[in-house]
């Protein structure tokens, strides 16, 4: 593959003539879209079929190669999905579904996944077209997931996600954390038989349209760009040393990449260099800048790795610094004329120049905890992608007592210690208290999978235009199969196999804390919380089991009333308060 030709800044004169009138001239522009949207008076951006109605958006994802199947919370099949109209069977809270993406000899290659219902519904992929609030010159369209709004962020009265009578879909430019990706599982089939390097590709097609636009119209465009919303998650069974997306058309045996096709001048992907803009609206002024941070294009969960931001008011559970990779686009073909430069369309100047690349690929790592670390920490670094047969166990606080909201990550397991987060230096945290955390009445406490230690989103934006052949595109997902597959610390059973973590067998929650007094004083409940890192301290923002969080009422008056329950049953006396921070996801 012709990484190289990504630096070219020059062409021939033949080769300028030609993208000049593809690119900045040409009245035509291809479309992906639902082929059910609801084009009513009092429709929403984004909306298919009838509102309140069991419809899901159909026809910009092709199906050909998927099978959608819906599942009750306990995983048992259930009900159909009607892949010609979207409708789908009633589904109820706790529901959900995925859809499989088949390879040539029908194996599972990837299962697509969105929220559960009532956050989303089938088939987890949607197009939305034509939204204006995009910001920083974003496409005005993009490759979604398959959610709805909450409401806290719906414009609708009695707003309750798919349980509304009329439900406000999750579209580009909707709020921080409203669902938008969906999330591609990586399957064992797509490394089989893969000891180290690329693996098999996951063939997502989309359906696409040759569309006229006026030619008297400004700001003409050959090409509609959307951005792709997902994360890519390892579920191999193998680690992974990266990943790698390449456009072209067909699928399986018969995929060819869009440059060893002579497409790319109307099929070819971006990372959204020179493509950005300020301000908004009838303001946007296109100035040449990137559209995404060149730390942000392929990343894991800010939660777990990340300074504060305007969505995060503390460091990452991890780790301050950004955990997943540099991210390169390129050409497939070798061929001298391939993947040529081109004119920027929205700059008066043409610059800077863009690139008609139909490969994405990670190269280098960013600098973290996940896969570096200075110095000696027990479990750590995680080192290459981690599969999901190897993500750590941690303990969880469900601080709202909802289902529906990621719970808070607050101590992991190593191997050998449960430890605290990265701001109190990993400290190692005494069983007895890990025990006393297992032993709580109400439930709040659970041990589970860090799981967003195995999901990577991927930030990128796909070109097209008129005159793709057959109207369908593929876009292939390609793990890279690592040369180290050496188990993490805490899996050290055989053939790597995990050993699960003590929680909750050695004491009981009465025996936990050794009390001298009948009365349990202020200074002594502190003293607990401050052992296992959950002390208030100033300054900052948000719930968070790390510093600088403010104090949380509610959170304050649940880990009382669980304090009160266990001490009065034998002391007979009243816990002081206990502030407790937790951490947003």
């Amino acid at each position: 593959m012709n990484m190289e030709r990504i630096r070219r800044s020059t062409y021939g004169g033949m080769g300028l003539t030609f993208l000049s009138l593809l690119f900045a001239a040409n009245a035509y522009a291809a479309i992906i879209q639902n082929s059910n949207v609801d084009t009513s008076p009092d429709a929403f951006i984004g909306d298919c079929g009838v509102p309140g109605e069991l419809t899901a958006c159909i026809g910009g994802w092709n199906l050909d190669n998927v099978d959608v199947v819906l599942r009750y919370e306990d995983g048992l099949e259930f009900g159909s999905f009607d892949e010609d109209s979207g409708i789908y069977s009633l589904m109820t809270y706790g529901d959900y579904f995925e859809s499989s993406v088949n390879g040539d000899e029908g194996q599972v290659m990837a299962r697509i996944t969105g929220k559960d219902w009532p956050v989303g519904e089938p088939n987890a992929i949607k197009i939305v077209t034509g939204d204006s609030d995009v910001s920083h010159g974003k496409p005005q369209n993009c490759i979604i997931g398959s959610s709805f709004l909450s409401p806290d962020n719906s414009d609708i009265e009695d707003a309750n996600f798919l349980d509304s009578t009329h439900p406000q879909p999750v579209i580009c430019s909707s709020p921080f954390q409203t669902h938008k990706r969906f999330k591609v599982a990586m399957l064992p089939a797509s490394v089989d038989d893969i000891d180290s390097g690329d693996g098999h590709g996951i063939d997502l097609v989309f359906n696409v349209q040759d569309e006229t636009i006026d030619p008297e119209a400004e700001d003409q465009i050959a090409l509609r760009s959307y951005q792709v919303f997902s994360k890519i998650n390892n579920y191999t069974g193998r680690r992974l040393s990266g990943y790698k997306l390449v456009i072209g058309t067909g699928r399986g045996s018969e995929f060819k990449s869009a440059s060893e096709s002579n497409i790319e001048d109307r099929l070819h992907l971006s990372l959204g260099r020179g493509e950005g803009a300020s301000g908004g609206h009838e303001n946007l002024v296109y100035d040449g800048s990137d559209i995404f941070e060149s730390d942000s294009l392929a990343t894991f969960s800010h939660g777990l790795f990340g300074a504060p931001d305007k969505h995060f008011t503390s460091n990452g559970f991890f780790d301050m610094r950004t955990a997943g990779f540099d991210v390169q686009q390129g050409c497939v073909s070798t061929a001298e004329d391939a993947c040529t430069s081109y004119d920027n369309p929205n700059t008066e100047t043409g610059e800077p120049e863009l690139v008609a690349s139909d490969i994405i690929y990670s190269s280098s790592t960013l600098a973290s905890h996940y896969h570096e670390t200075v110095g000696v920490i027990e479990g750590l670094p995680f080192g290459e992608w981690l599969p999901s047969k190897w993500q750590p166990k941690a303990v969880f606080f469900d601080d709202d007592n909802d289902p529906e909201t990621d719970a808070t990550l607050m101590v992991w397991w190593d191997g050998d210690n449960w430890r605290g987060n990265y701001d109190d230096g990993f400290p190692i945290i005494d069983q007895a208290e890990i025990d006393w955390l297992a032993a709580n009445p109400n439930g709040l406490y659970e041990m589970g999978d860090i799981e967003d230690v195995l999901n990577l989103g991927i930030n990128y934006i796909i070109k097209v235009g008129n005159g793709i052949p057959g109207g369908t595109f593929t876009v292939r997902v390609i793990p890279v199969v690592s040369d180290n597959q050496t188990p993490p610390a805490w899996c050290t059973g055989f053939f790597g196999s995990c050993d699960e973590p003590p929680y909750g067998a050695a004491t009981q929650a009465e025996e936990a804390i050794e009390i001298e007094d009948d009365v349990v004083s202020e200074s002594e409940v502190d003293g607990f919380a401050e052992a296992i890192g959950l002390t208030a301290t100033d300054g900052g923002g948000g719930c968070t089991l790390s510093r600088n969080g403010r104090l949380d009422p509610t959170l304050l008056l649940l880990f009382v009333i669980a304090l009160v329950q266990i001490f009065w049953r034998h002391y007979g006396s009243r816990a002081s308060g206990l502030l407790i921070q937790h951490r947003g996801d």
